[in-house]
C-alpha cells in the first residue's frame, strides 16, 4: 500500500496542476503524516547490515521530534545501509538535552550513531562530520524533512555499480543561466555523467569516498561563500574535484514531512534571493562558473 501512494503522490507532479491532482497530493501527504509513525511504533524492524555505505543527515529542534522517522525509513529499505549517522550541535542541544525518547532508544539499541558538534555549520553538517569521521567509505546524504519510500538507496546503489566514481543522485537541477530560479528540475530524467547539473539532497545523494575537493571542508570558506546552501557548495566542491554527477531515473518523489513550526532553507535561499549571491561568493573565490550558459 507505501509503495502504491508513493507513486500515484509522485505521478501526480508530472501532471497538469489541477485541483485534482493537489487534492490527490494533499491527501496523501495528510495520511501519510498520521499513519506512517503509528506503523513504525507498532512494527520494529532490525538493521540487517549488508554493504559498506553510511546513510547522514542533520536536524534542528524545529525538526527534532520527527528525526525518528527519518531513521526508520532508512532501517526498512530494501537495501540497508551499514551505518545511519545524525549530526547535532551542542550549540542547539546543549548538554544533550531535549532529545525524544524514540531517538535514544534507537541509538541505543545500535541502530543510529549520533556525532556531537561543537560548533554549528547548519545544513552542512549532514556530510561535513561524518566523511571526516569514515574518509573511506560511501555517504549517502539525506534530508529531515520528508517520508522516504523503501527502495531509495538501493536505486542509488544499482547507479554507483555502474557509476564507482561519480557522484550519484535521484533529483537534479539543469543549471541555466546566471539565475537560480531559471534552473531546470530534471524530475524522474536520467543523465549520465556530467558536470552541467547539480545534485539536489532532497532525494538522496551517494558520494564515494574522496569525491569531493579538498576545500569541500574549510569552515571558513563555507561560512564566508555559502553558509546556507550545502547543495550549490557540494556541487562546486564536486566539479573543482573534477567528480562528474549521474542523474538516475528514480521515479518516487519523496512526501514531506509535517512539522508544527515548519522553517524551510527555501524559503531563505530562494525566495530571498540568497541562492544568487552564495553562487556569485563561489564564482568570485574559485573562478567558477557554476551556471552552463
Amino acid at each position: 500500500m507505501l509503495n502504491f501512494l508513493f507513486l500515484v503522490y509522485s505521478r501526480t507532479i508530472l501532471k497538469e496542476r489541477n485541483i485534482l491532482n493537489r487534492l490527490t497530493r494533499f491527501t496523501i501527504k495528510i495520511f501519510l503524516n498520521i499513519f506512517i509513525p503509528i506503523y513504525f511504533s507498532i512494527s520494529r524492524k532490525e538493521s540487517n547490515r549488508e554493504v559498506n555505505v553510511i546513510v547522514s543527515f542533520t536536524t534542528f529542534p524545529q525538526r527534532i521530534d520527527r528525526a525518528w522517522i527519518i531513521v526508520e525509513s532508512m532501517l526498512r529499505q530494501t537495501f540497508k545501509p551499514q551505518r545511519i549517522v545524525l549530526t547535532l550541535s551542542r550549540q542547539q542541544f546543549p548538554y544533550n538535552k531535549n532529545l525524544p525518547k524514540k531517538l535514544l532508544n534507537l541509538e541505543k539499541r545500535k541502530l543510529l550513531e549520533i556525532i556531537w558538534t561543537d560548533d554549528d555549520l547548519r545544513s552542512h553538517k549532514k556530510y561535513y562530520y561524518v566523511m571526516k569521521k569514515y574518509p573511506n567509505d560511501v555517504v549517502i546524504t539525506i534530508d529531515d524533512d520528508f517520508i522516504y519510500a523503501d527502495d531509495i538507496l538501493e536505486n542509488l546503489y544499482k547507479f554507483h555499480l555502474k557509476f564507482p566514481n561519480c557522484i550519484i543522485t535521484n533529483l537534479a537541477l539543469e543549471r541555466c543561466g546566471k539565475d537560480y530560479n531559471d534552473w531546470k528540475n530534471l524530475l524522474f530524467k536520467e543523465v549520465e555523467p556530467t558536470f552541467n547539473i547539480m545534485q539536489f539532497g532532497g532525494s538522496g545523494v551517494l558520494y564515494p569516498a574522496s569525491s569531493l575537493h579538498m576545500d569541500a571542508f574549510d569552515k571558513n570558506i563555507i561560512q564566508t561563500c555559502c553558509p546556507l546552501a550545502d547543495d550549490i557548495w557540494l556541487n562546486a566542491m564536486a566539479i573543482l574535484g573534477s567528480t562528474k554527477i549521474v542523474k538516475t531515473n528514480y521515479r518516487i518523489y519523496p512526501i514531506p514531512l509535517i512539522f508544527r513550526d515548519n522553517f524551510e532553507l527555501y524559503e531563505l535561499n530562494v525566495l530571498d534571493n540568497k541562492n544568487n549571491k552564495q553562487i556569485i561568493a563561489l564564482e568570485e573565490k574559485y573562478g567558477l562558473f557554476l551556471c552552463s550558459k
